[in-house]
């Protein structure tokens, strides 16, 4: 793998974790490969359950609604312990406030859209 690849695997699972997202559920690693695509490809946000479920399916080998109801079970469990309002620590303001939870895809393009962000900022740096 390239460092870009190894920086958006790490900061992805980071964040997830920071938001409360349990790595036990397996709408962790749906929610993981859906951000890391999405960075990777932001069309992919224009038609979430036509081509960013499906292709998730693809990898992990399962059925697309599968996929859709673990995510949301995931940010579901993160919600309820309020572990969502990370999302104001990754973002340095507050854009949560905790009083609703958010869709799947709304999560999606919040993580990657930070991730894509700190991406081109830490390909940037000199070594």
């Amino acid at each position: 793998m390239d460092k870009r690849t190894n920086y958006i695997d790490k900061k992805v699972t980071d964040y997830l974790v920071s938001i409360g997202i349990s790595a036990k559920l397996s709408g962790f690693e749906y929610l993981r490969l859906a951000v890391k695509f999405v960075v990777e490809s932001p069309k992919l946000l224009d038609n979430v359950t036509k081509m960013l479920y499906p292709k998730v399916a693809e990898v992990v080998q399962t059925k697309v609604p599968a996929i859709e109801r673990s995510m949301r079970h995931a940010i579901e469990v993160a919600y309820f312990n309020k572990g969502l309002l990370g999302l104001n620590d990754i973002y340095g303001c507050v854009i949560y406030k905790g009083d609703r939870k958010p869709t799947n895809s709304e999560l999606i393009a919040l993580l990657s859209e930070k991730i894509e962000f700190e991406v081109e900022k830490f390909l940037r740096k000199p070594e």
